[in-house]
């Protein structure tokens, strides 16, 4: 079960992990590549963030939409947090050396310590710093309806080279140019929308926030590959 999840993570971070709060001013009659751009220069100026977020994923096949929360901490280079509180806790840790999977009611973590962005989509490479939006995407308007809300652009975002994803949207804030909600679409039609709530941008994010202690007790399931 953690091996599937360790895939569903890829199509988390390739969607909600992409953030870009800051500070930057709007102007008018803004194209969407000139969007993307002050997207990329507010990120660019980003050390560290946390938020809370709402996830839904919507399942084609099923028919069925799940909703999640929780909260999100990011820390260049390389460290990122996702803790689940509703409607079960589980926890995403990478600290920059290994990525941890942990579900406590199934008393499993599963480690990877081979983790790095580069295998990775390139939104996650993005939030890593070394990501090129206008370079790695198409980049275009959207009336997205889910999408809509507040004084906001909705990009859609096409990767131009094989991705695990088919696109991606975001809600970005028209004054600010923080992105309030994203969506991706998976091969299968699949979809998953995170919206951040009580946003926060350099505040001082502490390594030892990103550091995991394996539980006593718990099972212990090393990703194929790991520590070669």
């Amino acid at each position: 079960m953690l091996v599937r999840r360790m895939g569903w993570l890829v199509l988390l971070l390739g969607c909600g992990a992409l953030w870009c709060p800051g500070g930057a001013r709007a102007e008018a009659a803004l194209d969407a590549r000139q969007v993307a751009e002050k997207l990329q220069q507010v990120y660019e100026g980003t050390r560290d963030f946390k938020a809370a977020f709402l996830q839904e994923y919507t399942s084609v096949a099923l028919g069925r939409r799940k909703a999640s929360s929780g909260f999100v901490y990011v820390k260049k280079p390389g460290m990122m947090r996702w803790d689940y509180k509703e409607p079960a806790p589980k926890t995403f840790v990478a600290d920059g050396k290994a990525l941890y999977v942990y579900d406590p009611e199934l008393e499993q973590v599963m480690v990877d310590r081979s983790f790095s962005g580069s295998e990775l989509s390139t939104a996650v490479t993005f939030l890593w710093g070394k990501g090129d939006l206008l370079a790695e995407f198409e980049v275009a308007f959207s009336q997205r309806a889910e999408l809509q809300g507040g004084q906001v652009y909705v990009l859609e975002l096409k990767p131009r080279k094989a991705a695990r994803f088919r696109r991606l949207w975001f809600a970005v804030e028209k004054d600010t140019f923080r992105v309030l909600r994203t969506l991706v679409e998976d091969p299968g039609g699949n979809l998953n929308r995170i919206t951040f709530s009580k946003m926060a941008t350099n505040v001082g994010l502490e390594d030892a926030a990103f550091a995991f202690e394996i539980p006593k007790g718990v099972e212990v399931i090393e990703a194929p590959g790991a520590g070669n």
